[in-house]
């Protein structure tokens, strides 16, 4: 897939369905959002593991050198911290304005460390994408996002959004900084169980429901191992920058799921956000930056 693109596609893509059985487990279930984030952690080591195992056998690369592990640390802790923020977010704000703040803002977040920190190039159709994606993002999500941002009642709540957002932005470039020389698949392993580790008092177990122990298995193996696999694998491929951008497909796919499944509704104003980040994948798939993009791997 060009560039590693289409894998991060997927990954987002499976990213966006996770709110769909979030939204049953709240809702049918009475389970609390950051139990949920806990779970979708510790159910998805397993899966990580052994794809870590699978690709230990192929890897052709270097071993990640001592001076990285400090790094992978600090990944760790920042998915652990895009849950906490992220879920707390949630439950201290509008739904709408938390996803806002946390899915606009981390794009920006890494656009502006990428240059800074990896020295990537942000060429002319990458800005424009980044442009279209994020104004297509907030149409989408709609005015009441924006009316979240205005109420000092809810402060907290965005400051926590915020904080999901950096933390989201900074394990995307600690794990594109890893990936010049460590196996993808064996990071996501070792960070995701220091992720699980650091959630592990929050984990209550669920009502005794067949239906909500297949929901978390399902949270936590493909939107959450599964996506992140082929995240990591198109993010060895592209830029940080790049792959940022093209991770908005994530509320995309969400809210085209809740048109589809829950009858939800898309506003006009929302039909118009989906086409905006539509022209943004396509325009980071059809047109490429030879000075934007590096690939690695």
């Amino acid at each position: 897939m060009r560039h590693g693109l289409g894998w991060i596609c997927l990954g987002a893509f499976l990213w966006g369905t996770a709110g769909l059985a979030g939204k049953v487990l709240i809702t049918r279930h009475g389970m609390d959002p950051l139990v949920i984030g806990a779970w979708r952690l510790a159910i998805s080591v397993p899966v990580l593991m052994v794809a870590a195992m699978w690709e230990s056998k192929g890897w052709k690369g270097r071993a990640l050198r001592r001076g990285k592990w400090g790094w992978l640390m600090v990944f760790g802790l920042a998915v652990a911290g895009y849950q906490v923020g992220y879920f707390s977010a949630v439950d201290r704000t509008l739904v709408s304005t938390a996803t806002m703040l946390t899915v606009c803002t981390a794009p920006l977040v890494v656009a502006i460390l990428a240059r800074a920190l990896l020295k990537e190039q942000l060429g002319v159709s990458t800005l424009v994408a980044l442009a279209v994606g994020l104004a297509g993002t907030v149409l989408l999500i709609g005015a009441e996002g924006l009316a979240g941002l205005t109420d000092p009642r809810l402060t907290t709540g965005n400051a926590l959004a915020l904080f999901a957002a950096f933390c989201y932005g900074g394990y995307t470039l600690i794990g594109k900084h890893l990936l010049a020389d460590a196996p993808p698949f064996r990071v996501l392993a070792v960070v995701f169980s220091l992720g699980a580790l650091l959630l592990s008092p929050v984990i209550r177990l669920p009502e005794p429901s067949v239906e909500a122990w297949l929901l978390l298995c399902y949270l936590g193996a493909v939107p959450t191992a599964v996506a992140y696999l082929f995240y990591m694998h198109g993010l060895r491929r592209s830029t940080a920058t790049r792959a940022s951008v093209v991770a908005l497909l994530e509320p995309l796919t969400a809210a085209l799921l809740a048109l589809l499944l829950l009858g939800e509704r898309l506003t006009l104003a929302g039909w118009v956000g989906a086409g905006f980040l539509l022209s943004s994948l396509v325009l980071m798939q059809w047109r490429s930056d030879p000075d934007g993009e590096a690939a690695t791997g």
